[in-house]
């Protein structure tokens, strides 16, 4: 007699079937709530970052920058200039944007006052106090101002611009001498970009030398009052000096610049020492055309058409 064959839909096997449903659903269960659990963190997550990237204490437009300890002749102009350029440069950044740091230092960087920014550091805001960006900068300091018609303009020793037009008067705040002789019709460039003037570009070369040489302060009672061009590349006579210097009743010949490109007899360097010896001896003070870029210096009494010849 054939065996009867059991049933699939037994009473067991419906129990375990059952069984089977119920695990199942708890498993479907708990993955749903920890599915359900992730997208609410990421859904807080994006929130919370929202809500604190809007905050107004965030957002580095509502920051104020502290340049530290400005050179003297900073001028409250140059100061909000400065302030307004950086202003500019972070409107649309957040402290939790990324590289923030970086973008700050090209903000100020774009100034044309700013050279370079040496260290960048954030003062994160309190209930109390608003955000600050504390910044240590070298700034693009003033060697001359090119005089061009009735207006003179600060210039840098890499040759720009710096700021609006100023009067002659000016002068004597920023310590600088005045380049004279630049023809009336020159392109003025824009406030940060360079002269294209080759006359300029010499007479600033020589600006440069003089500030680097701190002439001004070794000697503040007769520092370079101005520096003719009009012979700059000898345009006008090829025998005479190209570059001259004033310094009350001294005319001081420097010769070529050295951006010229043309043959010099001294360097820079052994110019500003004869210039150097010239405002220290006062035996040099009563004459006048002294020559800086020859070994001996060389001068002639004032109102005297002869040369009288230095011992130096």
């Amino acid at each position: 007699m054939a065996k009867k064959k059991k049933s699939r839909f037994g009473p067991l096997a419906v129990i375990a079937s059952f069984g089977s449903g119920i695990n199942l659903l708890k498993n479907s269960g708990l993955k749903l709530c920890l599915l359900l659990g992730g997208l609410l963190f990421i859904w807080l997550a994006v929130s919370i970052k929202y809500d604190v990237r809007s905050d107004e204490r965030f957002l580095l437009a509502n920051w104020h920058l502290e340049p530290g300890r400005l050179p003297a002749w900073v001028t409250p102009e140059i100061r909000i200039r400065i302030m307004e350029d950086f202003s500019l440069g972070k409107s649309d950044l957040s402290l939790f944007d990324q590289g923030v740091l970086g973008r700050l230092r090209e903000a100020l960087e774009q100034s044309h006052w700013i050279r370079e920014v040496l260290d960048i550091r954030l003062v994160y805001p309190t209930p109390q106090t608003e955000g600050a960006v504390r910044a240590a900068m070298v700034l693009s300091t003033p060697v001359a101002m090119v005089r061009v018609g009735p207006n003179c303009y600060l210039s840098d020793s890499r040759g720009r611009r710096l700021g609006e037009p100023y009067k002659a008067s000016a002068r004597s705040w920023f310590n600088v001498p005045i380049i004279e002789g630049a023809r009336s019709g020159i392109a003025v460039p824009k406030p940060g970009y360079p002269w294209r003037s080759p006359a300029v570009v010499d007479g600033l070369s020589v600006a440069a030398q003089l500030g680097q040489a701190r002439i001004s302060e070794h000697y503040p009672e007769d520092s370079i009052e101005s520096i003719n061009i009009s012979n700059a590349r000898g345009k006008v006579d090829r025998s005479k000096s190209e570059i001259v210097l004033r310094s009350g009743q001294l005319r001081l010949e420097w010769g070529r610049a050295a951006t010229s490109g043309a043959h010099r007899v001294l360097t820079d360097a052994e110019k500003i020492a004869n210039l150097h010896t010239v405002l220290t001896n006062p035996h040099f003070w009563r004459l006048t055309d002294l020559t800086l870029h020859t070994p001996r210096i060389t001068g002639r009494v004032r109102g005297d058409s002869e040369e009288a010849e230095s011992g130096y």
